[in-house]
């Protein structure tokens, strides 16, 4: 390990992460906590030093939650693949909430956006802040929390099918393009 190193003095940013993209350069993206600004909802995305020791600019907004029905939108982690950026993140808040999944061929976006796993028929509320593994086999999964109260966050871990190139993760029970968790 080596010493944390401060990027950015900032209020009410939360949930930051890291991207290095194949030409070189190096991302930050990060949600905002309505309690500690005023205002939440919003992922912001700032070009970072390759070496991650500072950001490079004030940050541009790429998505706003508030405006296309993604209340509390937060946790963002940012991919690429087959020349699409993918921004997985959870709205909706942590009991009730979904996860949401934004793609673009523009890193700083405009970026659709999809419900890509909801509770669905299940009893595993609200599948929260996760991430997307895939394996040098092409297997896909995604590992996310659920909140059980006094019992606590329970780990899950769902299989991810890609289709049309956006990921449908757990298994779209329905035929609604909405994956549901799986629960084994």
């Amino acid at each position: 390990w080596s010493k944390p190193v401060h990027v950015k003095e900032a209020k009410g940013w939360i949930d930051p992460c890291p991207f290095w993209d194949d030409d070189g350069k190096a991302y930050l993206i990060y949600a905002f906590a309505g309690s500690r600004t005023g205002f939440g909802s919003i992922l912001s995305l700032s070009e970072m030093k390759p070496d991650g020791t500072a950001l490079l600019d004030e940050g541009r907004y790429v998505f706003d939650g508030n405006k296309t029905g993604h209340p509390t939108i937060e946790g963002p982690k940012l991919y690429k693949r087959n020349g699409y950026y993918y921004i997985f993140a959870p709205a909706g808040g942590v009991p009730r909430g979904w996860q949401t999944v934004l793609r673009s061929k523009n890193i700083y976006g405009p970026y659709e956006d999809k419900i890509v796993l909801h509770q669905g028929s299940t009893d595993i509320n609200g599948p929260h802040q996760g991430a997307l593994i895939e394996l040098e086999s092409g297997e896909g999964w995604f590992l996310h929390f659920q909140d059980r109260g006094a019992y606590g966050r329970i780990t899950h871990l769902q299989p991810v099918a890609w289709i049309d190139d956006w990921p449908v993760i757990g298994i779209d029970r329905d035929g609604d393009g909405r994956g549901e968790p799986v629960a084994v």
